[in-house]
């Protein structure tokens, strides 16, 4: 009987890159690193990471890409402030339930929603469509990128024009995100589910259907916390 051999498909440098990035992502989050902290050097990461320094700097390169961190030539790469200049008004939380911190993403996240229908340019919600076809591209090779979920949802809360509610709702990920690290075994695998509603809340916000977009966020949503909810 004569089989055909199948041949080996090589790994797309993207995706490589990407999985870098995310893994340089969930140090900086976990690691709670602030605006203006300094990253290890591309040596250091190489090594950490068990890949060449070129495979590192492509990964960097997607993140400064995203707007995450800034290349000082000569001396490193730092934490960019998405915020600009630091705001004198600080906010902290104390007491919460997870259900109080629920009903607060809820509502920023309705709103932030409302702002970027009303203000965002045609080109920024063409840039969320885009970001979340990338998504949704990657997610068919059963791959999940923290860093291009994290693009998406700050191009979105930034085409609203509402720094307040930009800081707040991302501060609130960023917190649920380090918890979900130290809580599971490192399976980016399980918020491919979510993957194809980033797509349903760009179209949604760029037809300006208010009830769509407020459907797929909240199953965005509905999946991260209910995924909380049962560790």
């Amino acid at each position: 009987m004569n089989e055909k051999n199948v041949s080996l498909k090589p790994i797309e440098r993207k995706s490589l890159y990407l999985k870098i990035s995310d893994s340089i992502y969930s140090y900086i989050k976990v690691n709670r690193l602030q605006p203006g902290d300094k990253l290890p050097s591309e040596r250091d990461m190489s090594a950490m990471l068990q890949t060449s320094r070129n495979s590192v700097r492509e990964a960097l390169r997607i993140l400064e890409d995203r707007g995450l961190i800034y290349v000082k030539t000569g001396r490193g790469v730092f934490i960019k402030d998405p915020y600009g200049e630091k705001s004198t008004l600080s906010i902290r939380l104390d007491n919460c339930s997870m259900a109080d911190i629920q009903e607060l993403q809820y509502t920023l996240e309705h709103q932030a929603i409302l702002n970027a229908i009303n203000h965002a340019t045609k080109e920024e919600k063409e840039e969320l469509i885009d970001i979340a076809s990338e998504m949704v591209k990657l997610s068919q090779e059963n791959i999940y990128s923290h860093t291009l979920d994290h693009g998406f949802h700050s191009k979105l809360y930034e085409s609203g024009n509402n720094t307040a509610i930009y800081q707040i709702i991302i501060n609130i990920r960023e917190d649920r995100f380090v918890r979900q690290q130290d809580s599971k075994s490192g399976n980016d695998s399980i918020w491919l589910p979510t993957v194809s509603k980033h797509l349903e809340l760009a179209n949604a916000i760029y037809r300006k259907d208010i009830k769509a977009a407020f459907q797929a966020v909240d199953e965005i949503n509905d999946y991260g916390f209910n995924l909380k909810s049962e560790q």
